[in-house]
């Protein structure tokens, strides 16, 4: 009697821990909530990466990102915000092989294939490098291999300039820093001589060639925008600013500030993504924020409740 009991008491006991188990393994355990992350889905030629983005967009670590065969590489440095087009974190990249053939460059070869990078309406608030490969056979005779070239090119505009490159001969690769995700190709000078970098064509350069500062301590309402020569947004901005710039010619200055020409006021400001508007009024108070394409009637909207007709 003595032994069944014992054993009776031994399931007993068996029987509550597997209970007591059972209850404690439906319990989560506690995790502390911190900054939100995102991912976001970056596809080179087919190849997928994931990486984090932060609360504000932010890339939580530098990252190079490569195609499967290693002719595309795109660099991220950590921090760089990525945003689409409605101020969001950015949710993919996109580079593929461009099936158009583009129309040929003054006074140069295209080496190679073309390369789209989308969304064409993403923004970031600093650089991004683009490592093309090139085929060292295609370069044309009497042309150095060092006089390769990475340029964007766009319908509207058509080839760009370039103020970066780094090219590796011994591996055949050529790197730019780009602002804005367009179509870009690896292109050779016709002649031996390189072209030299050149910047690219301010928004509008009587707008920005006006200081800031000197706009906003002349007494009268500023509306100055943060943005770049480059950037689809921003290049959209340009005729509203201008006529703006017209229509109330003495009644408010109209500044343009471009980012990567003048980041120490950049990041004064505070500027996390481009095109970036304030609206100040003739005390140099900042009155108004606004991000990305701002239509002109919005604008004028604001204007009035400023009481500037």
């Amino acid at each position: 009697m003595k032994i069944a009991r014992n054993i009776i008491l031994s399931l007993l006991a068996l029987s509550l821990f597997w209970v007591l188990a059972g209850c404690k393994s439906d319990v989560s355990p506690q995790t502390t909530t911190g900054e939100p992350t995102f991912e976001l889905k970056v596809d080179i030629l087919g190849r997928t990466h994931i990486v984090s983005l932060g609360g504000e967009g932010r890339l939580t670590v530098s990252a190079a990102l490569a195609s499967l065969d290693g002719t595309v590489i795109l660099s991220i440095d950590k921090g760089t915000k990525l945003l689409d087009k409605d101020g969001k974190p950015l949710p993919y990249i996109w580079i593929k092989t461009e099936p158009e053939l583009l129309p040929l460059a003054a006074g140069a070869y295209i080496i190679g294939a073309a390369y789209s990078l989308e969304p064409q309406d993403a923004a970031f608030n600093a650089p991004l490098k683009l490592t093309l490969s090139y085929d060292p056979q295609e370069i044309p005779e009497g042309v150095r291999e060092d006089d390769v070239y990475i340029v964007p090119y766009d319908e509207s505009t058509g080839w760009g300039s370039y103020n970066y490159k780094r090219v590796e001969t011994d591996k055949h690769r050529v790197t730019t820093q780009i602002e804005r995700f367009t179509r870009y190709a690896v292109l050779a000078p016709t002649k031996t001589s390189s072209p030299q970098p050149t910047k690219q064509p301010t928004s509008a350069p009587s707008l920005a060639s006006i200081p800031l500062g000197q706009a906003l301590s002349g007494g009268k309402p500023t509306l100055a925008e943060f943005g770049s020569s480059t950037c689809i947004p921003c290049k959209q901005m340009k005729p509203i600013l201008e006529k703006l710039t017209v229509e109330y010619k003495d009644k408010l200055n109209v500044v343009i500030v471009e980012v990567y020409e003048q980041m120490e006021l950049t990041r004064q400001y505070g500027i996390m993504a481009i095109p970036t508007q304030i609206v100040f009024d003739s005390s140099g108070k900042e009155i108004k924020r606004h991000m990305g394409l701002w239509p002109r009637e919005e604008i004028i909207a604001q204007l009035k409740k400023m009481g500037i007709e």
